[in-house]
């Protein structure tokens, strides 16, 4: 018989070899109706596995390509000037784009020749919008109220100097990514303004920056990309040192480079 020899990837042969054995025209066409099921069955279970894959792929490339432009994506322009529930940290996060962007994009200060002039103006800028000391705060954990002042002082130095080191060529090769704005939640003295980022292939991420109101200036002391946050990043890796060696071990570790910002090297 046919059907004992049909390839299981090709359910048209199934069919036809079925049907040229099946003699009555009722029977006929209970096959085809058996047959038009498996077949929805199984393209749906394609289309399903398609979408897992593609979803997995984008979540593994987010994390190793995107956070380069997450940690200090300010210099991305936003897309949506304004939306129905932006607010002040909103206002404020796009001004401070608006502003990185223009030195990104200044003729004058083009070239490996202005490099020094450029990256100050852009540490400026992002000094402005993102609190250093509380992300160090943040990612140190219970081990801060351990250190006395001059150490807190120094960690933070240290935190700042490993962030910037880890990224500051990644923020020069803005490769016309935007941002998508897409809602303000604020609760006091505390906000998070949620965008979506898109790539050159039409790829959205999703990326949360966690703001503090600070004398009416909202400073920037997380950042959350596909609900994994840059701060809870490093403060695990910062535990795992700690459970191993001391604290100044692990300040020894992120002056030599050897803690891993995330995906700032890929």
């Amino acid at each position: 018989m046919r059907v004992q020899k049909f390839n299981n990837e090709n359910w048209d042969d199934l069919e036809s070899a079925v049907l040229e054995e099946t003699p009555s025209s009722g029977q006929k066409l209970g096959v085809s109706e058996t047959y038009s099921n498996q077949c929805l069955v199984r393209r749906m279970k394609r289309a399903d596995k398609l979408l897992k894959d593609t979803v997995h792929h984008a979540h593994r490339g987010l994390l190793h390509r995107g956070w380069s432009v997450i940690a200090l994506g300010l210099m991305i322009l936003f897309t949506q000037a304004s939306i129905a529930t932006a607010g002040p940290a909103s206002d404020q996060l796009m001004q401070s784009v608006q502003k990185i962007q223009a030195i990104l994009s200044d003729p004058t200060l083009k070239g490996e020749g202005k490099a020094q002039e450029r990256r100050q103006k852009l540490r400026e800028a992002i000094h402005a919008r993102f609190d250093f000391e509380e992300m160090a705060k943040r990612s140190l954990g219970p081990e801060w109220q351990k250190r006395s002042p001059e150490e807190q002082k120094e960690f933070v130095s240290s935190f700042t100097a490993l962030l910037e080191g880890a990224y500051f060529d990644q923020l020069e090769s803005y490769n016309g990514e935007k941002v998508r704005l897409v809602n303000e939640r604020q609760d006091k003295d505390f906000a998070e303004v949620s965008t979506k980022i898109v790539n050159n292939k039409g790829e959205e991420f999703s990326v949360n920056y966690r703001l503090q109101d600070i004398n009416g200036d909202w400073k920037i002391f997380d950042v959350v990309v596909e609900n994994i946050s840059l701060v809870n990043n490093f403060r695990s890796q910062f535990n795992r040192v700690l459970a191993k060696s001391s604290y100044a071990e692990l300040v020894q570790t992120m002056n030599q480079k050897r803690i891993g910002a995330p995906g700032a090297k890929k």
